[in-house]
């Protein structure tokens, strides 16, 4: 099923599903197969003692979980409706030589739902970045922003450029003007009938998320063929929210960062997978407007190279922040 980019933003819903393939259900291809590799894929290793927990914010409780040593970096999670869970055990390699921080946004996982997801705001999800780390007694920090996530750690860049000792954007996009399907789409008929369900209505409850995820899962890997057990696992471990979700496609209404991306002056890395199904119009417009701004594609992966390829984001993660300034 192809959907055109007109039908996507008259329906308001255009990057939030960017995010959804971590966190699928058992079916529709995540258990079994070949896939791109055995689960897990990223043994969990951790330098020092994790740490977890509700830390007051704006308010509200955010939940978080912290693990390592060395130079703080902080991991928003993409959805919206999603939590942090799909960035791990992936990224744990990297928590021997950096103190990795993620936690779950407002009204998504074991944080604080609002009252109303009015509340939900490029702006307060910022602020809440910006809080949060300084409650846990950060004063700079690497940012490394996934899908959706990107979108919030490009409004947090210009917000609070000061607090920022690198930015990482993941699989993002500084606009929702150029945004396009890979060509072919791939996957099974009923899984792209199922991605046109996800785009194109609100969902009515938090489960009614979780089973919509589970449809379009595959179809978010490289070729669409997941790492065998990834699906089911973060899955299972994933709290679902309808609420941010629905919300999170009204904020995109009016998203388009693009005249405002030369002004960010902090170090800035840009990666993609080949084979995301999200296909931008223009994949290098966040490289070529940031200012000293590298760009790099994971030959092998979708739209999760921390998943799809995690020793290899993993050395490019090292890499990275060694070449930061002090």
């Amino acid at each position: 099923m192809r959907i055109s980019r007109r039908t996507f933003n008259a329906a308001g819903s255009i990057f939030s599903i960017l995010s959804a393939a971590g966190c699928g259900g058992g079916g529709s291809g995540g258990g079994g197969g070949s896939g791109n590799g055995a689960w897990p894929a990223a043994p969990s290793f951790a330098s020092g003692a994790e740490t977890s927990g509700l830390v007051s914010v704006n308010g509200k409780n955010l939940y978080h979980v912290s693990v390592g040593k060395g130079i703080p970096v902080v991991f928003l999670h993409g959805g919206l409706g999603l939590s942090h869970e799909y960035f791990r055990p992936f990224i744990d390699p990297l928590a021997d030589s950096a103190r990795l921080i993620c936690y779950d946004q407002l009204g998504q996982g074991k944080s604080d739902r609002p009252t109303s997801y009015d509340e939900l705001s490029f702006e307060r999800l910022s602020s809440d970045c910006d809080a949060l780390t300084r409650a846990l007694g950060i004063e700079k920090f690497v940012l490394v922003g996934h899908s959706y996530g990107g979108f919030v750690a490009l409004d947090f860049a210009l917000r609070f450029p000061h607090r920022l000792a690198g930015l990482v954007l993941s699989c993002t996009a500084p606009d929702t003007a150029s945004f396009v399907q890979r060509n072919p789409l791939g996957g099974t008929p009923a899984q792209q009938a199922a991605l046109g369900q996800l785009l194109l209505a609100p969902a009515s409850s938090d489960e009614d998320l979780r089973k919509k995820w589970t449809e379009v899962a595959p179809l978010y890997y490289n070729n669409a063929n997941p790492p065998a057990g990834v699906i089911a696992d973060v899955d299972q471990r994933t709290i679902y929210s309808a609420g941010a979700f629905n919300r999170g496609n009204q904020l995109l209404a009016s998203y388009n960062l693009v005249s405002r991306l030369p002004s960010i002056n902090v170090p800035t890395a840009v990666h993609y997978g080949a084979g995301d199904i999200w296909r931008f119009g223009d994949d290098e417009k966040l490289a070529k407007n940031i200012p000293g701004a590298t760009l790099k594609y994971f030959a092998n992966s979708g739209h999760w190279p921390f998943q799809e390829e995690p020793a290899e984001f993993i050395r490019y993660m090292r890499s990275f922040i060694a070449s930061l300034p002090g």
